[in-house]
C-alpha cells in the first residue's frame, strides 16, 4: 500500500497517460428516471491541465473560463451537446467516438478511460477509441456494490458487521410479506427501529426505516421498485458516518485517498461531505485496517478502480454497512481538494454540500455570491462545481473552503442570506 492523496495520480502516474474523465452516472441506474441526471461535469473542476474531459451534454464556457482563470481543469474538452437524458455517456462515445478520438490524436499521449461506473459499455467505449479501461468488468463492478455480497465478504474475513438478514422479495407469494413482517418484528423486539435497503439501491433509492405499522406500505413500495433482495436490520443509534476512499491501480497496487465524515439526512441519506472534525484516532486506525483488508481482497479477486467504503461508528461498535465500487461523489471534492492546495497551500476545513438556487447563470451566479466566491486567495471561500442543471434548475454543488469550524459556519450563513440554500 502507499498513501498518496491523489487519485488521478493513482490512476496513472505515467506521463505519457492521457486520463479520458468520462465521468456519467447514468450506468449506474439502469432504472433510472427524472430524478436522476447526469453528472458529468464534475470532471471540469477535477481534471488535471493535462487530462481530457469528455461531456454528455454542452460545455458551460463561462464556467469554464473561471475555472482556467484560477489555473484549475483542462483546456481539453469534448461536449457531445446531448439532452440531460437518455443514453449514457459510453454509449454516445462507442456510437461516435471520432470526436474523442480526434481530440486524443492532437493531445498525442496513450489515453486511459476513467468512467464513474464501469460495465460492459465501459469497456465498449475504451475500446473504441482505443484507451486502456480504469475500471473493472461488469460482473466485479456489480458484484462488489452489492450490499448483501460486501456483508457475506465481510463475514468471510472475519470484519464485525450490523445484525441482519438478507431477504428475498417474491411477491407473488402470499406468505412474503408476512415472512418480512416476522422478520421486522424479531429486530424490533430490541430496536424501535428496522432499516429495509435494497441491495443495489443508490444515492438514497430503495432505502426505509420502519416502526412496523407502514410496513404493508412499504412492502409494496419496494415490490413496485424492483428489488429482487433487501437487507433487513436494526436500525442503531449512530454517532459517526465516515467515508473511507480507496484507489486499485490498473498494476493492482492499492492507495489510501482518504477518510471524511458523510452527512446523512433522516441518519440514511447522503446530502454532503466534511473534512476537519473527524472521528478519534482510535476510530480513524480500527476503519483504516478494516479497509485495508477489504480493498486487498477486491485487488487480489481483479477490481480496479476507485472504491468507498461507508462505515456507521455506534455505541455497539463501528461496521462496514456499504462498497461503494466506483467513483463517489465526494471523490470529484478529493480531487478539486487536491488542485486547490497545489495553489493556495493547505485547507484546513472543507464541506461539500448539494445546494440550489433560482435558476440562473454561472455568470449570474458568480455575481450573486461574489462576497464569498473562490479567488485563488481568500482563505474562507465557496467553490462551486457541478453547475450543469443550475440554469434548468438551480442545482449545483458547493465546496466551503474554511480556516476553522466557525469559518465554516459563517460561510454556509452567508450563502443562505444570498439566497443559495441546501438543496
Amino acid at each position: 500500500m502507499t498513501d498518496l492523496l491523489s487519485i488521478r495520480i493513482a490512476i496513472s502516474d505515467n506521463k505519457d497517460d492521457l486520463v479520458v474523465y468520462a465521468s456519467d452516472n447514468f450506468s449506474q441506474f439502469p432504472r433510472r428516471d427524472a430524478a436522476v441526471t447526469s453528472k458529468c461535469d464534475r470532471a471540469l473542476a477535477s481534471a488535471s491541465a493535462d487530462d481530457l474531459v469528455v461531456l454528455r451534454g454542452e460545455l458551460d464556457q463561462d464556467y469554464h473560463r473561471w475555472l482556467r482563470s484560477h489555473s484549475l481543469g483542462s483546456d481539453h474538452v469534448v461536449a457531445y451537446n446531448m439532452p440531460p437524458c437518455g443514453e449514457t455517456l459510453s454509449e454516445l462515445i462507442a456510437a461516435n467516438p471520432e470526436p474523442v478520438i480526434k481530440m486524443i490524436r492532437e493531445i498525442g499521449r496513450k489515453p486511459v478511460y476513467a468512467p464513474w461506473f464501469s460495465t460492459q459499455m465501459e469497456a465498449v467505449a475504451a475500446k473504441a477509441l482505443g484507451a486502456e479501461l480504469f475500471g473493472a468488468t461488469e460482473s466485479d463492478t456489480l458484484k462488489h456494490n452489492d450490499k448483501a455480497t460486501f456483508k457475506a465478504l465481510c463475514q468471510r474475513l472475519e470484519v464485525p458487521v450490523v445484525d441482519g438478514v438478507a431477504f428475498e422479495m417474491q411477491p407473488e407469494d402470499s406468505d412474503n410479506f408476512e415472512q418480512m413482517k416476522s422478520l421486522v418484528e424479531r429486530y424490533r423486539s430490541a430496536h424501535d427501529t428496522v432499516i429495509i435497503r435494497g441491495t443495489l439501491g443508490e444515492a438514497g433509492m430503495s432505502l426505509y426505516k420502519t416502526t412496523g405499522s407502514d410496513l404493508p406500505e412499504l412492502y409494496q413500495t419496494i415490490a413496485e421498485s424492483g428489488e429482487k433482495v433487501v437487507l433487513i436490520e436494526p436500525f442503531l443509534n449512530v454517532s459517526s458516518t465516515p467515508n473511507d476512499q480507496w484507489v486499485v491501480g490498473l498494476d493492482g497496487r492499492v492507495t489510501h485517498i482518504g477518510m471524511i465524515e458523510q452527512l446523512c439526512e433522516q441518519g440514511m441519506v447522503h446530502v454532503g461531505s466534511l473534512k476537519g472534525q473527524g472521528p478519534s484516532s482510535q476510530v480513524v486506525e480500527a476503519i483504516t485496517q478494516t479497509s485495508l483488508k477489504l480493498v486487498t481482497e477486491m485487488a487480489e479477486s481483479g477490481y480496479r478502480g476507485v472504491t468507498g467504503f461507508d462505515y456507521i461508528v455506534t455505541d455497539e461498535g463501528i461496521f462496514p454497512v456499504e462498497n461503494n465500487a466506483r467513483f463517489n461523489g465526494s471523490s470529484f471534492v478529493h480531487m478539486i481538494l487536491h488542485n486547490i492546495e497545489e495553489v493556495m497551500g493547505p485547507v484546513p476545513v472543507w464541506k461539500f454540500i448539494k445546494i440550489k438556487t433560482a435558476p440562473c447563470t454561472f455568470i449570474e451566479l458568480s455575481k450573486r455570491i461574489d462576497s464569498v466566491l473562490y479567488d485563488g486567495i481568500k482563505s474562507n471561500s465557496v467553490f462551486p462545481f457541478s453547475c450543469e442543471d443550475l440554469s434548468r434548475t438551480g442545482n449545483f454543488a458547493v465546496i466551503l473552503l474554511a480556516e476553522d469550524m466557525d469559518q465554516l459556519h459563517l460561510l454556509e450563513a452567508s450563502l443562505n442570506e444570498l439566497g443559495v440554500r441546501r438543496g
